[in-house]
């Protein structure tokens, strides 16, 4: 039992397209607070948690996957194509769909918040409160953000898939 934990987290440990990802995502998280520090120049270390921001983890991590398949199985491979249409959906999720629901909370949280200040008495409607819970806005990314993390990806991609 024991002989065979160790082989599963050998083969993990040695599976480059894995690590690579994984790496990456936790680089890039980590790149998040030098860079809003760049921007709003203050520190705060809570953005390595956050989703959205500069540049995208996940960007990064499939682009990751994707460059790390390459040298890993080829360009041929089925695996290889299914990483490419995959980190496409992501990236295209990401910096698109993800982005706009983000959009639609930072105006679904002003509305609630004008009609929180309002003098509208909500008492007698069943199921609303006047004071509920913010919904998240940063939710997506820009396109820049999931440009940096697709050529940040690449990069940490093809190097770990080629000498992991």
């Amino acid at each position: 039992m024991k002989t065979d934990l160790l082989h599963f987290f050998y083969g993990l440990w040695n599976n480059a397209p894995l690590m690579a990802s994984f790496l990456t995502i936790l680089i890039t998280q980590a790149l998040k607070i030098p860079a809003h520090y760049l921007r709003y120049q203050e520190w705060d270390l809570h953005k390595c948690l956050d989703a959205g921001g500069m540049p995208s983890s996940h960007a990064a991590g499939v682009m990751a996957l994707v460059a790390s398949l390459l040298y890993v199985v080829g360009p041929q491979s089925p695996v290889f194509a299914t990483a490419v249409v995959f980190a496409a959906i992501v990236m295209y999720d990401a910096g698109g769909i993800r982005r706009h629901a983000g959009e639609h909370a930072v105006l679904l949280n002003r509305i609630a918040m004008e009609i929180y200040q309002s003098d509208v008495d909500f008492q007698d409607s069943p199921g609303v409160s006047q004071e509920g819970e913010r919904l998240k806005e940063i939710l997506g990314h820009e396109p820049l953000e999931v440009l940096a993390g697709a050529v940040i990806g690449a990069i940490l991609g093809i190097a770990i898939g080629k000498y992991w």
